[in-house]
């Protein structure tokens, strides 16, 4: 009964605050959304009126982008036929960070404030239109040089469409969707811009039309890259090659971006096409981030030293262009799969060193003279294991760069190729850091057919010992220390990768710790007993075996000195470590005191690089120990 009282009053009360909100206000609505051919706001009239001009931002369009002589022609019902046709590559589909947009030229300008207007075929849907090419949104960042939205958009339909920018700008038609068939779109109120289009345009008379117009900025048009650029500069730096240049750039984009990353514009399997579309690069007078940016399009600041960058041939070939590829770079780098967090500045200028190696130079930048020097110092401490060094530590971008430029030069160039491949067909993406540092070592070991562990060592990037046994298990160890190669004066990385071996105590002029470990049972090793050891070269004394890659191991055999009884090691332990860190019991053993050798079998068989001997005590009763031979039992 309470239960029911509880329920009832609870119930009341619902009803009385649904009751209270019914509350009349003086006006009421109907439920649903408007009838059909009652809402007044269709019967809006569009001004159609191309010879209006809004003038009323004319001072801001002169500051930025520009505004072109009022003489200029401006176009009617002129017809351009426009090629939708693309395959859509995704950036998922490659696991790369951006692709090219479906965004075309059309070559025409939209003067500031002037209607224009574009007329589509009859059952053409998925278009938009875009006026101005600078995208970037500068609503957020103080002070300003350039008004924060300049670029317009608007959806198009099937007929007559109008649109108006207030600042002027370049034409381009957006596709969200491909059509097969080209499609005749026709233009009017708009201005001709003196673009160069490669295969279509004459260089003499792309600069005649530069001098001739005056429409603030125009593109170089290639299949694989596009740039927008402001007409003045063309003026200050007259541009007389500009087919030759364009033709390198697409060499650039096709060799050292799509076929570097194992790209085809032909196969028919979207996780290895190339995209379709060009890239876009534009010059602004203030860039939403830093002094350029990636995304599609590019954006570098508007100054000299961009504009010559994208269009001095000389320095496309001589390894000293530097932005494009790094911004492009951006790009395409594969942060989900093994570009770690450490390389986001690092692995998107790899590129610039497989243009310059196809063009038979060096990359040119004043900070590898700087850094390489640092990379391969740090490199030749020593190729071991350190857990207090850690390679990601290192802030410097160019820093980093020099073990895959090492990887590439000393294996091949083609380790990228298919380093990017296994990327895109990978079962699953990198779950972190360590996974994508195992999958470099696993990948760039698999193309060499080597096990590289040796060389990741040396620069102290991390690997799992998980990943470590998988490739121990598969390739033979790399021979070659490779990780003092100089790219900058192709010299070094030759010599060949040894063992090392140190001892806690060890007399310096009798015997040697290598002399346990080469073949001979005439050479030795005697432990220090002059001067007289301190605490830390007494007994217990351990000798240390860095064998520079996994050894698989069933136990090991020591040999003692011959006529040395006083000095015959007697309990012995044995062990092994994956990091030269963390060491495991694996064994112990009693030498015999006799010349002779005495094996031990490990409890079980044993595969690590690091193994330590740490002998206890002597059959004497003495402070020395001495040791002819140690080898493993395989």
């Amino acid at each position: 009964m309470k239960s029911f009282n509880f329920l009832f009053k609870i119930s009341c009360f619902i009803l009385i605050m649904g009751l209270a909100s019914c509350k009349k206000y003086g006006y009421s609505f109907e439920d649903g959304t408007d009838k059909p051919n009652d809402n007044p706001l269709t019967n809006i009239q569009v001004d159609t009126a191309m010879s209006r001009v809004d003038r009323s931002l004319y001072p801001r369009a002169r500051v930025f982008p520009g505004l072109m002589e009022p003489q200029e022609i401006r176009l009617k019902d002129q017809k351009l036929m426009m090629n939708f046709n693309y395959v859509d590559v995704q950036p998922r589909m490659l696991r790369m960070n951006i692709t090219p947009d479906p965004q075309f030229s059309t070559g025409f300008w939209a003067p500031a404030g002037e209607l224009i207007k574009i007329v589509l075929p009859a059952g053409i849907e998925g278009l938009s239109v875009q006026v101005g090419v600078h995208t970037d949104n500068l609503s957020a960042i103080s002070p300003l040089r350039r008004d924060p939205l300049i670029t317009t958009r608007k959806q198009l339909f099937p007929g007559v469409n109008y649109i108006r920018n207030l600042y002027g700008g370049t034409v381009y038609i957006n596709a969200s969707v491909a059509i097969t068939a080209p499609v005749e779109v026709t233009f009017s109120g708009v201005v001709k811009a003196p673009d160069f289009i490669l295969g279509e345009t004459n260089d003499a008379d792309f600069a005649k039309a530069v001098v001739e117009s005056s429409v603030p900025w125009l593109e170089l048009r290639s299949k694989n890259v596009i740039f927008s650029l402001p007409r003045d500069l063309f003026l200050r730096y007259p541009l007389m090659n500009a087919t030759a240049l364009m033709r390198e750039w697409d060499v650039i984009i096709d060799k050292d971006y799509y076929e570097w990353m194992g790209l085809s514009a032909t196969t028919t399997d979207m996780t290895q096409r190339s995209p379709d579309l060009p890239w876009r690069v534009i010059l602004d007078i203030q860039p939403s981030v830093g002094y350029a940016h990636s995304n599609y399009p590019v954006v570098a600041q508007l100054d000299d030293n961009w504009f010559t960058e994208f269009t001095t041939l000389a320095e496309l070939k001589n390894g000293g262009n530097w932005g494009f590829f790094h911004e492009i770079g951006h790009n395409c780098q594969q942060p989900g799969m093994w570009s770690w967090e450490g390389l986001g500045e690092t692995s998107n200028n790899l590129f610039v060193f497989k243009g310059a190696n196809r063009n038979g130079t060096i990359a040119r930048h004043p900070a590898l003279l700087e850094q390489f020097p640092k990379s391969l110092a740090w490199a030749a401490v020593s190729s071991t294991p350190n857990l207090a060094k850690n390679f990601n530590d290192n802030a410097d971008a160019f820093f980093k760069i020099l073990p895959f430029v090492q990887i590439f030069e000393k294996l091949g160039y083609n380790a990228m190729t298919y380093l990017y491949k296994a990327a895109r067909t990978a079962d699953r993406y990198s779950m972190n850091d360590q996974d994508r540092q195992d999958f470099v070592y696993e990948k760039f070991s698999e193309y060499a057919k080597l096990d590289l562990q040796t060389f990741f060592d040396s620069y102290n990037i991390r690997l799992s010992s998980l990943s470590r046994k998988k490739i121990s298990g598969l390739y033979p160890a790399l021979t070659t220390q490779i990780w003092t190669y100089n790219p900058i004066t192709k010299t070094g990385g030759t010599a060949a990768i040894v063992p090392t071996y140190t001892a806690s105590s060890s007399q310096s002029n009798e015997g040697s710790v290598a002399a346990m470990f080469d073949g001979s049972t005439a050479t030795y090793w005697h432990s220090q007993y002059s001067p007289t050891p301190d605490a830390t070269t007494k007994k217990p004394f351990t000798i240390n075996m860095d064998m520079k890659k996994l050894v698989s191991a069933k136990g090991m055999s020591f040999t003692p000195r011959i006529n040395s009884g006083a000095e015959r090691p007697k309990t012995t332990e044995v062990y092994t470590s994956p990091d030269n860190v963390n060491f495991t019991l694996v064994g112990t053993v009693v030498i015999a005191n006799a010349a002779t050798p005495t094996t031990m079998t490990f409890t079980d068989p044993q595969k690590a690089r690091f193994y330590r001997v740490v002998i206890k005590d002597m059959w004497s009763t003495g402070d020395y120990a001495s040791l002819s031979e140690i080898s493993f039992i395989n």
